[in-house]
């Protein structure tokens, strides 16, 4: 559901919510003005101007918050052609089918390969007495680490997957659900606190999140986008083959196996999923958290 269409769902469920809230609130300080009236108490009175001063700023909050969702979303939209939780998608989709998924492929199919090849046996001298010895003995070496590889991996990917549902699950609570209750909370004085630090999230969560997923799109696509032939160059001049030459080169040479393309650049690319399984997330949710601990503070101090 698009941020700008958030008046139709605050007209039809959030708004009478919130401003059954509001009525309650106000009739409550009429009560209460009525009785400093009466019984000619200044405190009460006191007591009625600044709860109504702090009901203005919760309305206030209430409609600024959904008008920076809809103005992040036209932000999001001339940066980068939507919203910014379709970009999150968007990145994390393409890191995962079009990064990951086929250099997984390609290391899958070369674990088969080298199963194969390190299958591939001899036999020298007659019968019983018989040797059997493998005829490429790497490849079984090269098929244990593989798996490995991809065993170890497989955490990472589900972390992917994780962040897709996170996004997901944020953009159907955080305005429609998380923002009114906020306000709602922030209506009565006991409850105050609770509902700067619920309206501080939604904040957080609805606008700093999900840009930060905006930031690691257009970092990492242009990352992916530099070419790594020089880095597979280096990977095939650094692997030492003793008396017999480079081994890297004399398997590609001899056509037993694409050494840079089978298993070079599967290794560059899964870096990415690293990056994003890993450092990337952690970095999104320090910068929200860390607002929403300071937007916490201004809400329900700095504006009381």
């Amino acid at each position: 559901m698009p941020i700008c269409t958030m008046p139709d769902m605050i007209t039809g469920l959030v708004g009478p919510i919130v401003m059954t809230s509001v009525a309650l609130m106000i009739f409550m300080l009429a009560l209460f003005w009525m009785a400093a009236q009466f019984f000619k108490r200044q405190e009460y009175e006191s007591f009625v101007s600044i709860e109504l001063y702090q009901l203005v700023i919760s309305i206030f909050i209430f409609l600024s918050v959904f008008g920076a969702s809809c103005f992040a979303a036209e932000m999001a939209d001339s940066f980068a052609g939507r919203d910014q939780f379709e970009v999150g998608r968007q990145y994390l989709d393409y890191i995962t089918n079009n990064v990951i998924m086929p250099n997984i492929a390609e290391l899958e199919g070369f674990k088969l390969y080298s199963q194969w090849m390190g299958d591939v046996k001899a036999r020298w001298g007659p019968g019983p007495w018989a040797v059997v010895i493998p005829m490429f003995p790497m490849f079984i070496i090269v098929e244990r680490v593989v798996d490995f590889l991809l065993l170890f991996i497989s955490p990472f990917i589900a972390s992917l997957m994780a962040q897709m549902v996170v996004l997901e699950i944020i953009r159907g609570i955080a305005l429609p659900f998380v923002l009114p209750a906020g306000v709602v909370l922030r209506v009565f004085p006991p409850t105050r606190d609770a509902g700067a630090f619920l309206i501080a999230s939604a904040i957080g969560f609805d606008i700093v999140y999900p840009y930060t997923y905006v930031m690691h799109d257009h970092i990492v696509r242009a990352m992916i986008a530099i070419p790594n032939s020089n880095t597979c160059d280096s990977f095939m001049s650094v692997i030492p083959g003793g008396n017999s030459g480079n081994v890297a080169a004399t398997i590609t040479q001899n056509g037993m196996i694409d050494i840079p393309s089978k298993i070079c650049h599967p290794f560059h690319y899964l870096g990415y999923l690293l990056l994003q399984s890993l450092f990337l997330p952690a970095l999104s949710i320090t910068l929200t958290v860390a607002f929403i601990k300071g937007s916490t503070k201004f809400i329900s101090q700095k504006m009381g």
